[in-house]
C-alpha cells in the first residue's frame, strides 16, 4: 500500500503502452492487468492497439514520442520491427521498457518476460514422457519472428534432440490465432494422419486444433495435445480432458513491467536489464496453480 501512496504524492506520470494487439486472449488479460496496476500506482496510461500491424506499431511509438510521455511500455510484434522506433524514443530521452516480447539490438531500458526456451523444453519432456520417448509430432507455431515463437521453438527442438525416436513431422504457423490453428491442424491431419502428439505454441491455437480433431471425428484420447499460456480456455481443456497440459505464461509480466518503469522514472535503477519469469507446466493435477484458475474454479 505504502509505496503506491508515495508514488501518488509526486507529479503524475504518463506512460504509453504500445500494445502489439489486445485481441489475443493472453493480451486481453495483460492489458487489463496493466490498466489495474496503473490505477494502483496513480499513473496515467495511454494505450495504443497496434493490431498486429508492424507499421502501425512503429507509428504508434512515434505518436507517443510526440505526445511527450514520461515512459513507454511495448511488446514488439517481432524481434526486429520496433527497434528503430525504440531507438528514436531513447534519443528523445523517453525510456522504453519491453515486456512479453523482446526487441533485439534496441536501446531499450529494460525487459520483463518469461523464459520461453525453458517452456519449450518442458513441453518436449512432457510429450516424451507421455509417449515413452517415441512418436511423431505436429508443431503449430506462433507469429513468425516474434520472440515467443522463436524461443518456444528453440527450447522444444533443442530438447527433442534427447529423444532420437521422436520427430516433428509437420510444422506450420497458426500465428497465435484460434481459426488459423484449426486450419493448420486440418492440413496436418490430411498430411500426416499417423501423428502422435500436437504441440501448440499458445492455447488459442490449441483450442482450434482440438476443434479440428472433433470435426474430423478423431478420438482425441489417442493423442498428446499441449498448449501454452494457461488462459482460461486452456485450463478448461486440460480440466475436461481435451488437452494434456498447458504452460503458464505468467500474467504478472504486465504489472511487473509497469511497476519497474514507474520506479525507474522515480529514480530507482532497475535491478537487472533483462528479467525473465519462470513458466510452469499445468496438468489436471495442479490446475489450481494457473494464473486464471479462479475464473474457472466454480464452473
Amino acid at each position: 500500500c505504502c509505496t503506491s501512496f508515495a508514488f501518488a504524492q509526486e507529479k503524475q506520470l504518463t506512460i504509453g503502452f504500445d500494445a502489439m494487439n489486445v485481441v489475443f486472449t493472453w493480451m486481453k488479460f495483460a492489458h487489463d492487468a496493466m490498466v489495474e496496476k496503473a490505477e494502483e500506482l496513480g499513473v496515467k496510461l495511454i494505450v495504443f492497439d497496434s493490431e498486429n500491424d508492424i507499421a502501425k506499431q512503429s507509428s504508434n511509438m512515434e505518436d507517443l514520442i510526440a505526445l511527450g510521455v514520461d515512459g513507454i511500455v511495448a511488446n514488439p510484434i517481432d524481434v526486429d520491427s520496433l527497434t528503430p522506433a525504440i531507438n528514436k524514443a531513447a534519443e528523445a530521452g523517453i525510456p522504453v521498457a519491453t515486456f512479453d516480447r523482446a526487441a533485439v539490438g534496441a536501446n531499450y531500458t529494460f525487459y520483463v518476460g518469461c523464459d520461453d526456451v525453458a517452456g519449450g523444453r518442458m513441453v518436449a519432456d512432457f510429450i516424451a514422457e507421455k509417449l515413452g520417448g517415441k512418436g511423431k509430432i505436429i508443431l503449430i507455431t506462433g507469429s513468425p519472428g516474434s520472440s515467443p515463437q522463436l524461443d518456444r521453438s528453440k527450447g522444444f527442438k533443442e530438447q527433442l534432440k534427447n529423444y532420437p525416436e521422436m520427430e516433428i513431422v509437420f510444422e506450420q504457423t497458426g500465428e497465435f490465432f484460434r481459426e488459423k490453428g484449426m486450419q493448420v491442424m486440418e492440413d496436418a491431419i490430411t498430411a500426416v494422419p499417423d501423428f502422435n502428439a500436437v504441440m501448440c505454441q499458445n492455447d488459442d491455437m490449441m483450442m482450434g486444433a482440438i476443434q479440428a480433431l472433433k470435426t474430423a471425428g478423431i478420438d482425441r484420447s489417442q493423442y498428446v495435445i499441449t498448449g501454452f499460456d494457461g488462459v482460461p480456455d486452456g485450463l478448461r481443456a486440460v480440466r475436461d480432458g481435451e488437452a494434456d497440459c498447458t504452460v503458464q505464461y505468467p500474467i504478472a509480466q504486465a504489472p511487473e513491467v509497469l511497476e519497474r518503469l514507474v520506479r525507474y522514472l522515480r529514480g530507482e535503477e532497475p535491478a537487472e536489464k533483462d528479467y525473465e519469469m519462470p513458466p510452469w507446466i499445468i496438468t489436471k493435477d495442479n490446475l489450481e496453480t494457473g494464473d486464471f484458475y479462479s475464473l474457472i474454479a466454480d464452473e
